[in-house]
């Protein structure tokens, strides 16, 4: 009996170590997630990079709001087998930074006050009167990071999936300083999934 069990004991082994390597084998007969084969994704800056991989992203300081970006992200589409109803590609990105600002007690929103019977009027409408600041101090002491962490969704546009990300606001201290984007893809497909965490750009704040 026992050369038995040892026999029946190596056969289930085998067996074992062959349904784990066949596991992490994939699957010949489902889809690829991707068209080509594989997942990627880039972020495209509305500025030049330099010799050492920086892009220089220069930004309108003179108007009466902090100044921000948008950043325009491509992935590659899901293949036609792999997508939802409707031919639908579920991919969304994240995104986080290594910089951030602590908002102070002086931020300060400007309303147009209007007088719509004795103030001016143009074919577009009444010319505000005055300009009120309201000084928004409840907002002090919130720390707001340069990109939103939330998830965005991307659309097919001739061909290619697409999607932004508004970056900012930056305050006039940022000037001259360098900040990391990190970017994760998720492409979910009906059969197979891929995620990508490893996109990272650096710029500069001009």
């Amino acid at each position: 009996m026992k050369s038995i069990s040892r026999r029946l004991a190596r056969k289930l082994a085998l067996f074992c170590a062959a349904a784990i390597a066949v596991s992490c084998q994939k699957d010949p007969l489902l889809p690829d997630t991707c068209l080509g084969g594989d997942c990627d994704a880039r972020m495209i800056f509305p500025a030049q990079k330099d010799a050492n991989g920086y892009y220089h992203v220069a930004l309108d300081w003179s108007r009466d709001y902090l100044p921000y970006f948008i950043l325009d992200i491509e992935a590659s589409e899901i293949t036609p087998e792999n997508r939802y109803t409707n031919n639908y590609s579920y991919v969304q990105a994240k995104f986080d930074s290594d910089t951030s600002w602590v908002i102070g007690d002086t931020l300060v929103m400007q309303v147009p006050i209007f007088k719509p019977f004795t103030g001016e009027w143009t074919s577009n409408g009444p010319l505000p009167t005055e300009i009120k600041p309201i000084y928004l101090t409840q907002f002090a002491g919130i720390e707001v990071n340069v990109v939103q962490n939330t998830n965005i969704q991307f659309r097919n546009v001739d061909g290619i999936l697409k999607s932004r990300r508004v970056v900012g606001p930056f305050i006039p201290q940022m000037i001259g300083d360098t900040v990391t984007i990190a970017m994760k893809v998720e492409w979910n497909g009906t059969y197979n999934s891929q995620v990508k965490d490893k996109y990272l750009q650096k710029f500069i704040v001009e």
